[in-house]
């Protein structure tokens, strides 16, 4: 009841009684409803892009292809996205957006103790990253193109890049946070490590496309993120003594 009234009393501030009545005010703020169906719509319009990407390619689509798969009229795509390279831009921001929230909800779920393990939580994001392929197969394997894409689209090439960089940083500092707590070699290379992580992760998507249900994926991330990290020197390649794998019994 506190909502609907709430919903109420927004209405009647905004909508004019009596002569004009039915016009909305200058400036006044669209109702909470409106921006609902909007963000509703908006939705329905990836959803159909995600679909005639998956089927057609990114070249072959055409936003009135992405129209008649969302059921509305060639122009209603454009109300929300500027071209179709704006779609499918949308579209990659809103799964590393997913990738990103999975990724934290499951180190937020670690006990105490591998929280404060970078190859626990670097257990933690293989896992969510498969998770969250399969969860959004259509999807990534859409995206799985904009890296074939990215040769000859420079803004998409310009996304890509971008969410590369930001993955690898956050890599580059757990890898040598581990490191310095003897979870990895001395002298492990947390750059190279990092893109041999993001490297395995995007050979075992291609390969799962390619041929699904042919490995776990749980199996695979579990192995990629403990495989050991490369050292320079191409010495001992384990954990120190005091290092552990993560998930390790104490």
């Amino acid at each position: 009841m506190e909502r609907r009234g709430a919903l109420a009393v927004g209405w009647r501030g905004r909508w004019r009684r009596g002569r004009g009545g039915g016009r909305w005010k200058a400036g006044a703020r669209v109702p909470k409803i409106a921006e609902t169906a909007r963000a509703a719509r908006r939705e329905q319009i990836i959803a159909a892009g995600v679909a005639c990407f998956a089927q057609s390619g990114y070249h072959s689509t055409t936003m009135a292809d992405v129209a008649a798969q969302a059921g509305v009229s060639k122009g209603t795509p454009y109300l929300y996205f500027d071209s179709k390279e704006a779609l499918f831009l949308a579209l990659h921001e809103q799964w590393d957006c997913g990738a990103g929230e999975r990724v934290d909800a499951a180190i937020a779920a670690l006990p105490d103790r591998e929280r404060r393990s970078p190859r626990a939580i670097l257990n933690a994001v293989a896992a969510a990253i498969a998770a969250h392929v399969q969860a959004e197969a259509e999807t990534c394997r859409v995206l799985m193109e904009a890296r074939a894409l990215a040769a000859h689209e420079p803004v998409i090439a310009e996304a890509v890049r971008a969410a590369d960089a930001r993955a690898h940083q956050q890599l580059e500092d757990l890898i040598a946070a581990g490191a310095r707590v003897g979870e990895w070699p001395a002298g492990t290379d947390p750059a190279l490590a990092a893109r041999l992580f993001t490297a395995g992760l995007y050979g075992l998507m291609a390969q799962w496309h390619l041929a699904p249900g042919s490995f776990s994926w749980q199996a695979a991330a579990a192995a990629l993120a403990a495989s050991p990290a490369p050292s320079p020197a191409g010495g001992d390649t384990g954990p120190r003594d005091g290092g552990r794998a993560a998930g390790s019994a104490d």
